[in-house]
C-alpha cells in the first residue's frame, strides 16, 4: 500500500473512530463524473446548513460533466476546490486533531480520491438564541434555549466544540413521541450517573409528554419532597458549566427548559452573575441570598411565636408597639399573618397571569393599596404589613423558582407549628426540613453535600464564591475526571 492510500484510508478512519458514538456525525460517499470517481463528505448535522451543503457542495458535485477524465489526486482536489466548490475560505488540512476540530466548529470535511489531505468548508450553522427572561442577569450573556431541540444542540456544540460531547436521544410517550435527549461530557461525567438516568427515562410509559416537569417527577428520587432535587434552567451558559463539573443535562423537544441532575441543594444560590465579577462581592451576594431564603421561609413564623407565646424574649419596648399596633385588631395575629401572606401570594399569582408590564403595575399598585386600606381599616396592624413585605421581597432576590416555591410552602408550615407550639415549634419544624435534606439523595448523590461531611474545603464553589484559581478540582461524587484546571494556571501576583 502506497503512502497516500495509507494516509487517505486513516483519514476517513480516524473521523469515523473520532465521532463513533455522535449521532449527528454524518458521513456521506458521493460518486461524480458518473461513477469514474468518489468524494466523501463529513460533518455534524446540527451544527452546519443543510441547505448550504446541499446547494453548494452536494449539487456541485453530481452536476459535473461525466466525460470528464479524472485526474491525479492532487490535482483532483485542486479542481473540487477552484472549480465546484462554491464556497468562500475553503482551505486544506492534513492533520487529523484539526480537521477533528473542525468538524466540531461548524465545517464540512471533504476527501476524495488518494488525496493525503482534505478539504476544510466553513458551512457553520449560527442559531439565534432567545433572550433568557426568567433567568436574567447584569453581567453575563443572557442566551436562552428555544422549543426547538435541533436548535438547542447546536447552542451547546458551538459552546462545548470536543469530541467529549456525547448525547443519547431515547423518544417518550406512546402518542406524542417526544425526543428527549440525555448530554454530558465524556471527560467529566461518571458513567455510573449517566446509566441511572438512562434507566429511569427507559422505564416512563405514559401516552403525552405535556411538560418536562412531567418527566422530572418521573425520574426523581423522592417526588413527595418540597427540596429541590433536579435544577431546571432556560440558559445556556449555566447548562455548560454544570456539564463542566460533571453534571447531565436533559433536554425535551418543544420545551426551552432544560433539567440538569444530579443537585446539589447550595447550587441553587448560585446565579451567572457570581462569575462575572470579583470572587469577594459574589460571595457577599451569594451569602445575601442565604439570609434572604431564611427570612422568607421563618420570618413570619418567628413573629407568630413572639406575639402569641414567647412574649418575654422581645424586647420590652418594641412589645409594646406592637400591642399598640394590635389594640384595635379584631383577629389573631396568625389569622392577619395568614390573610396577608395569602393575599401576596395571590397578587404574584395574579401578577403572573397577567401581560408583563401591567403584572408589574398591579402587583405594586395591589400591595399598596391593600395594605394601606387594611391597616387604616383596623383589619392588620402596622407590624404584620412589615413582616409580609419584608418576607416577600426575601423571596425575590432567591435565584432559582425551585427555592422561591419551597419557601413559600416552608413558611405556611412553618406558621401551622409556631401557632401550636410557639417558638420550640419554629425550631421542630426546621430541624425536621434539615433530616429531610439529610436523607435525600439526586440519583444517588446526597443533596446536602457538602454540608452532611462538614468539610469546608469542599464548599468552595458551593458556600461562597472562592477565587476562580483555587477551582482546579471538581466534586468526587460528580465526576470520575477530578481535575478541571491545570497547574500552570497559578494565583496572580509576582512570582
Amino acid at each position: 500500500m502506497s503512502f497516500i492510500e495509507e494516509t487517505k484510508i486513516c483519514l476517513q478512519a480516524y473521523l469515523k473512530e473520532a465521532f463513533c458514538n455522535d449521532a449527528d456525525f454524518v458521513t456521506r460517499n458521493i460518486t461524480v463524473l458518473n461513477g469514474k470517481a468518489e468524494v466523501n463528505v463529513s460533518y455534524i448535522e446540527n451544527l452546519v446548513e443543510n441547505e448550504m451543503i446541499n446547494t453548494y457542495v452536494i449539487e456541485r458535485l453530481q452536476d459535473r460533466n461525466p466525460e470528464e477524465s479524472v485526474p491525479r489526486s492532487d490535482d483532483f482536489m485542486e479542481m473540487m476546490k477552484s472549480r465546484v466548490i462554491a464556497a468562500a475560505n475553503v482551505y486544506r488540512s492534513d492533520e487529523k486533531d484539526n480537521l477533528v476540530q473542525a468538524i466540531l466548529t461548524g465545517h464540512v470535511a471533504l476527501t476524495c480520491h488518494d488525496a493525503d489531505y482534505a478539504l476544510v468548508i466553513p458551512l457553520l450553522k449560527r442559531e439565534a438564541a432567545e433572550k433568557s427572561e426568567i433567568e436574567p442577569s447584569m453581567q453575563s450573556g443572557n442566551e436562552a434555549f428555544t422549543t426547538d431541540l435541533s436548535k438547542n444542540m447546536n447552542l451547546l456544540r458551538l459552546r462545548l466544540p470536543s469530541p467529549d460531547f456525547m448525547f443519547k436521544q431515547i423518544e417518550i410517550g406512546r402518542t406524542s413521541h417526544t425526543k428527549v435527549r440525555i448530554v454530558w461530557l465524556n471527560n467529566a461525567a461518571k458513567p455510573e450517573i449517566i446509566e441511572e438516568i438512562c434507566s429511569r427515562l427507559d422505564r416512563i410509559d405514559i401516552d403525552i409528554v405535556h411538560s418536562i416537569s412531567i418527566i422530572t417527577e418521573l425520574i426523581e428520587d423522592n417526588p413527595l419532597s418540597i427540596w429541590p432535587q433536579h435544577k431546571l434552567t432556560e440558559r445556556v451558559d449555566v447548562t455548560v458549566a454544570n456539564m463542566g463539573e460533571g453534571r447531565v443535562a436533559i433536554l425535551c423537544d418543544n420545551f426551552s427548559f432544560v433539567v440538569i441532575v444530579p443537585l446539589l441543594v447550595l447550587q441553587e444560590f448560585q446565579t451567572p452573575d457570581d462569575y462575572s465579577q470579583k470572587w469577594i462581592f459574589s460571595s457577599i451576594m451569594r451569602i445575601m441570598r442565604y439570609g434572604a431564603f431564611f427570612l422568607s421561609s421563618t420570618l413570619s413564623p418567628l413573629y407568630v411565636s413572639f406575639v402569641a407565646y414567647n412574649h418575654s424574649i422581645i424586647p420590652p419596648a418594641l412589645a409594646i408597639r406592637i400591642s399598640e399596633g394590635r389594640s384595635q385588631v379584631p383577629f389573631p395575629s396568625v389569622i392577619e399573618l395568614l390573610l396577608m401572606t395569602f393575599m401576596i401570594d395571590v397578587l404574584k399569582e395574579a401578577g403572573l397571569r397577567l401581560p408583563k408590564g401591567l403584572g408589574q403595575s398591579m402587583g405594586i399598585l395591589g400591595a399598596v393599596v391593600i395594605g394601606q386600606s387594611a391597616v387604616e381599616a383596623g383589619y392588620v396592624s402596622p407590624s404584620v404589613i412589615i413582616i409580609v413585605a419584608i418576607s416577600a421581597i426575601s423571596s425575590f432576590a432567591l435565584s432559582s423558582v425551585n427555592l422561591t416555591n419551597m419557601s413559600r410552602v416552608t413558611n405556611y408550615f412553618l406558621i401551622l407549628l409556631a401557632t401550636i407550639f410557639g417558638i420550640f415549634g419554629v425550631i421542630i419544624g426546621i430541624l425536621f426540613l434539615q433530616w429531610r435534606l439529610v436523607t435525600l439523595r439526586s440519583f444517588g448523590v446526597p443533596i446536602s453535600h457538602p454540608l452532611d461531611v462538614g468539610d469546608i474545603s469542599l464548599m468552595k464553589d458551593l458556600l461562597i464564591r472562592s477565587p476562580l484559581w483555587k477551582l482546579r478540582t471538581r466534586s468526587k461524587l460528580l465526576s470520575g475526571n477530578k481535575t478541571s484546571m491545570g497547574d500552570s494556571t497559578r494565583k496572580p501576583g509576582p512570582k
